[in-house]
């Protein structure tokens, strides 16, 4: 009989360390690392274990000169985004400055690492692939058409993109990710007749 009791008696505790640890999740307890832009965006704030544990990574952390375009030089104004993977692992980020720095912070290290410089544009969307290893981006050249980039975060390739138009009047930008890894669902705008259209490309790096 006593065997019993203590057996329900210890369903019952797991039961209620569930039904705590379910209620947290849904109340939006956020889990850690996690990143966010400081209030006046010259920063990116990274909590790394707890509240209590707070870095900043500053406007000052970045390199001065492009490492991709040698001879280009930085001065950002602020940071513009910032965009956690889902494995918690890296957050993308871009500045606002007539050259857009495009990076990726390894929130381990601390350390970033530049994947892209766009000069005379802007970034307007980062996507990170469910298993954290593609990225792809949302842009606006010069030219005012958007244009769909990705990069390989474990290669550290820059992957080409079918269906960039070049100079044709279309709006290309990223829809959803596709059933197969290094798949992507773009949405593709003609301007000039207002028609809109999805297509699935796959990624494949720059030769």
């Amino acid at each position: 009989m006593s065997g019993n009791r203590q057996r329900n008696g210890l369903t019952l505790c797991i039961l209620a360390i569930s039904g705590i640890l379910l209620a947290c999740a849904t109340q939006g307890i956020p889990s850690y690392p996690s990143i966010q832009l400081a209030p006046d965006r010259r920063a990116l704030l990274v909590t790394l274990h707890n509240k209590s544990a707070l870095s900043q990574f500053t406007l000052q952390n970045l390199p001065a000169e492009s490492t991709i375009a040698p001879g280009l030089f930085f001065r950002p104004q602020r940071f513009a985004q910032v965009l956690l993977s889902p494995d918690r692992r890296h957050a993308v980020f871009s500045t606002e400055d007539h050259h857009t720095f495009v990076g990726v912070l390894d929130l381990a290290a601390l350390a970033v690492r530049e994947i892209d410089v766009i000069t005379e544009g802007d970034v307007l969307t980062f996507h990170w692939s469910a298993d954290s290893r593609t990225l792809a981006y949302d842009y606006l050249p010069a030219s005012g058409y958007r244009r769909v980039k990705a990069y390989d975060i474990q290669t550290g390739e820059s992957l080409f993109v079918p269906r960039d138009e070049g100079k044709a009047a279309l709006h290309i930008t990223f829809e959803a990710w596709g059933s197969q890894p290094r798949d992507v669902v773009l949405s593709i705008l003609d301007i000039r007749t207002n028609k809109r259209q999805t297509n699935t490309v796959t990624l494949a790096p720059r030769k």
